[in-house]
């Protein structure tokens, strides 16, 4: 059952708000508590739908091409959840139980997401006190952590682990209130620790905790005495938070990390823990600003997913593309803020093209024929106006794998196929294959084209800069 979203309980009006306590009293205890959760809202489903399309772009490819593919997709997907298991996972706060700090709502983008910092308190077993799927019971392996790192404070964000036996929901986010080896109490709607009373930070909303459960509330050394390693947490909207203050205390190894800020909505966005003032985080953001900036403007990265018949590229090569040199493009528009210099013959560039049967497509080719130049290939040999360019790449291999294939282009004496028109190139593939490039899809328009290669810069083995022609 889903707890309705409440407000802060304040100190004053202290009659009114016990009276107000005693009636959710009931609800609260009833109620289950929500889970923070890391997914978005996917529905059931999810993964055939993901597997369907992948083999719906798979069809066609040619079987070391999606092998590539399948190796990238490995690739990426065990970075990131290798990052979001030791470094940082975002997460959705779906129940008001952290109100008003954290709102929750577990609609779609409703709700508060915050961002987890999961290697403050250092690293954890991976998978450790994780539901298992079908079964629903939690997988305890490890009962401590690779390594130590900071030692969690009071009043610090968490997001933790449930220690509560059979729990509906296993990762729950609270607030830090008792530390190992403090005796807790909850009196008069503060918290006294070793019989004093805590001073709430500035920080914080003016929370009135009431006494609810057993932990923190009855005096017994069992569930007034944190043991070593562990802590005692509690929800700023005390009146309708399942806490502490009912399972206890919640071990180190628990916790999964600290909420570091709010990431989503915009307005809503908070730093609880100062790294936005810090150098490191300036650092960042002038690099990640620097980043923007050059994959929308400047340039950007290609993947080679096939062997080429020059042996130039490998399955594996990332090449770097020059956006700029023919103008300033505009994201996503295909418009140029400024016109640039026009191509050269045998530049490697990258264009985008319409393929019949397979849509918009990003190619690779060399160019071969600029406006106004008559092309024709014969013999398996380009010719410019008549005469022939036998330095251009790939030359005694032009006439292969066109047989039975419609690429008039460049092949016919025709004006119509071998007079490049303005603004257009004449353009040859690097696969040598005819049926993605000029001779069967046509002069190229100054408008398609992306940029220039102008080097492989991954796999670091085989870096260099690349030649024109």
């Amino acid at each position: 059952m889903e707890i309705a979203k409440t407000h802060t309980v304040y100190r004053d009006n202290t009659g009114d708000i016990l009276s107000m306590a005693k009636r959710r009293k009931e609800r609260a205890i009833a109620s289950e508590q929500r889970g923070v959760s890391s997914k978005s809202g996917n529905g059931p489903g999810t993964g055939t739908t993901a597997l369907g399309a992948l083999v719906w772009l798979a069809n066609g490819m040619p079987w070391n091409t999606v092998l590539e593919w399948l190796k990238t997709l490995a690739l990426a997907g065990g970075l990131a959840l290798t990052a979001r298991w030791a470094i940082g996972e975002p997460y959705k706060i779906p129940s008001g139980s952290m109100e008003p700090t954290l709102h929750g709502d577990a609609r779609f983008l409703r709700g508060d997401r915050v961002f987890v910092n999961k290697w403050i308190y250092g690293l954890r077993f991976p998978f450790n006190h994780a539901r298992i799927p079908f079964l629903g019971k939690p997988l305890d392996y490890a009962s401590r952590r690779i390594f130590r790192g900071a030692t969690p404070k009071r009043w610090e964000i968490v997001v933790f682990k449930s220690v509560e036996k059979n729990a509906k929901h296993g990762t729950l986010v609270k607030r830090i209130v008792g530390l190992p080896g403090e005796r807790v109490q909850i009196r008069e709607g503060k918290i006294y620790i070793n019989g004093e009373p805590l001073t709430l930070p500035d920080s914080m909303p003016n929370i009135y905790y009431t006494r609810e459960g057993r932990y923190g509330v009855l005096t017994t050394d069992e569930f007034s005495l944190i043991p070593p390693d562990h802590y005692f947490v509690l929800g700023d909207n005390s009146s309708a938070s399942r806490d502490g203050r009912y399972w206890g205390w919640v071990p180190n190894e628990h916790i999964l990390g600290r909420v570091s800020c709010i990431a989503w909505p915009p307005n809503r966005w908070r730093d609880f823990t100062g790294f936005s003032r810090t150098w490191w985080w300036r650092c960042v953001l002038v690099v990640l600003s620097l980043f923007l900036v050059w994959r929308l403007f400047l340039g950007q990265s290609f993947p080679v997913l096939e062997t080429m018949p020059d042996g130039d590229f490998a399955p594996g090569d990332h090449l770097y593309i020059d956006r700029v040199v023919f103008g300033i493009p505009i994201p996503f528009v295909g418009l140029r803020l400024t016109r640039g210099r026009p191509p050269k013959r045998g530049e490697l560039v990258l264009y985008r093209v319409e393929i019949p049967g397979q849509g918009k497509t990003f190619l690779l080719g060399r160019v071969a024929g600029l406006p106004g130049e008559r092309i024709l290939i014969k013999n398996g040999t380009l010719t410019v106006d008549g005469r022939s360019v036998e330095s251009f790449p790939f030359n005694s291999r032009l006439e292969e794998k066109l047989s039975g294939i419609v690429a008039p282009y460049g092949r016919s004496t025709s004006k119509e196929y071998s007079v490049v028109p303005s603004e257009h190139v004449f353009v040859l593939s690097v696969q040598n294959d005819g049926t993605r490039d000029s001779r069967a899809l046509g002069w190229i328009p100054f408008s398609s084209l992306v940029g220039v290669a102008r080097a492989v810069w991954w796999s670091p083995r085989r870096w260099r800069i690349l030649r024109s022609g």
